[in-house]
C-alpha cells in the first residue's frame, strides 16, 4: 500500500461518520451518530479554506457544508433551486450539534491565527462579518499530514504506517499530541523530541549488527550504553546512512526522513529545555508532529534492513 493509499485511509479512519449499511435485502441498517468533535471537524474545515482567502461566517459555513457533503454527513441538506444559498441551514434540516461543530471549529481557526476579521475601520474596528486567510493559516489549509489537533487521527495514520509501533513512542506520542490540544507546546516539544530520541536509539542498536568491523561494533556499542554525546551517536548513524545510501532502495530518502527526527531532538534538546533558551513556538512543533510519521516509517525500514543484513555495513 502506498503512502498515498495510507494517507487517506487514515483520513477517512478518523471520521466517525454517519454511515448506514445496507444488506443483501436492500434493508438499511441504523448508522451510528456523525462525529461532531472538534478533532473531527477539523479536516472539513482544512480542505474549506484550502481555495479560498477571504469569505464571511456564512460563506465558511458553505465550503464547510460542501466538504461534509461529501461523505454524506447527516443534516447537511441542499436547498431547492428556488431557495436562498446552496444549503439549508434552518432548525428542522441542520442539527443542533452540528450548528455547534461549524462555531466551534471556525473560532478554532481564529483562535490559532489561521483566520482574522478584516480590518474595516482601522484601528477604530474590525469587520467580523468578513475573515481573511493568514499566511499561518495558508500553510495549515495546505498541509497533507495528520493534523496533531486530531490525536484518534494522528495515531490512526501512525499505526498504519507503523504496525509495530514501539509502546514508548506511542505513549510519547500520545502524551504529546494531548500537550499541543492543550496548547502546551512546550511539554509537546519534549514529548516529540523522547520519540524521536528512542526511535535513534532503536536504530542504532540494529546498526551494531549490521557492521561488520568488530572495532566499529564496539565502538557504537559503547556510544549507545555508556556515551554521553547524543549528538556524537546522530552523527555516527549520519555517516553510515550516508555510506549506504549508494545501495538504493530502502535507503532511498533516508537522511532527508531522519533529519526530521534530528531536528525534533535539537528543538527538545536546545530549544525547549537550555537554560538560556527555555522556550519553543507552535509552528516548530507542529513541523515536528507532521514529519515524525513518515520519519518513524524509514527509520523503521532501515531497523528492518539492518537486521536482515547483519555484518554488512
Amino acid at each position: 500500500m502506498s503512502a498515498t493509499q495510507i494517507s487517506a485511509r487514515s483520513s477517512v479512519a478518523g471520521y466517525h461518520g454517519y454511515f448506514g449499511r445496507v444488506r443483501q435485502e436492500g434493508v438499511i441498517e441504523p448508522a451510528m451518530p456523525f462525529d461532531y468533535s472538534l478533532a473531527a471537524m477539523l479536516p472539513f474545515a482544512r480542505a474549506a479554506i484550502r481555495n479560498t482567502s477571504n469569505f464571511s461566517p456564512e460563506q465558511f459555513a458553505t465550503l464547510l457544508f460542501g466538504e461534509l457533503e461529501k461523505v454524506q454527513a447527516p443534516g447537511v441538506s441542499r436547498n431547492a433551486p428556488t431557495g436562498v444559498g446552496k444549503y439549508n441551514f434552518s432548525d428542522l434540516q441542520c442539527p443542533h450539534d452540528l450548528k455547534l461543530a461549524v462555531v466551534e471549529v471556525f473560532w478554532h481557526l481564529e483562535h490559532r491565527g489561521f483566520i482574522l476579521p478584516e480590518p474595516q475601520s482601522f484601528p477604530q474596528s474590525f469587520n467580523r462579518g468578513m475573515y481573511w486567510k493568514t499566511a499561518r493559516g495558508t500553510a495549515w489549509a495546505n498541509g497533507a499530514e495528520p493534523m496533531p489537533e486530531d490525536v484518534t487521527g494522528y495515531m490512526t495514520h501512525l499505526s498504519l504506517l507503523v504496525p509495530s509501533l514501539d509502546p514508548v513512542i506511542r505513549q510519547y506520542i500520545e502524551e504529546g499530541l494531548g500537550s499541543y490540544v492543550r496548547g502546551n507546546f512546550f511539554s509537546a516539544a519534549v514529548m516529540i523530541g523522547a520519540a524521536s530520541e528512542k526511535e535513534i536509539y532503536l536504530l542504532a542498536g540494529s546498526l551494531v549488527v549490521a557492521l561488520k568491523d568488530p572495532s566499529a561494533q564496539g565502538k557504537l556499542t559503547k556510544q549507545i550504553v555508556t556515551g554521553r554525546s547524543l549528538y556524537a551517536l546522530l552523527e555516527i548513524i549520519r555517516r553510515y546512512i550516508e555510506a549506504c545510501t549508494k545501495l538504493r532502495g530502502d535507503f532511498d530518502g533516508a537522511l532527508a526522513h531522519l533529519s526530521s527526527l534530528f531536528e525534533a531532538i535539537r528543538v527538545q534538546r536546545n530549544d525547549a529545555v537550555h537554560p538560556s533558551t527555555a522556550a519553543v513556538d507552535e509552528g516548530s512543533v507542529r513541523l515536528s508532529y507532521e514529519a515524525f510519521p513518515h520519519a518513524l516509517e524509514k527509520a523503521e525500514t532501515l531497523r528492518v534492513w539492518f537486521d536482515r543484513h547483519p555484518a554488512s555495513v
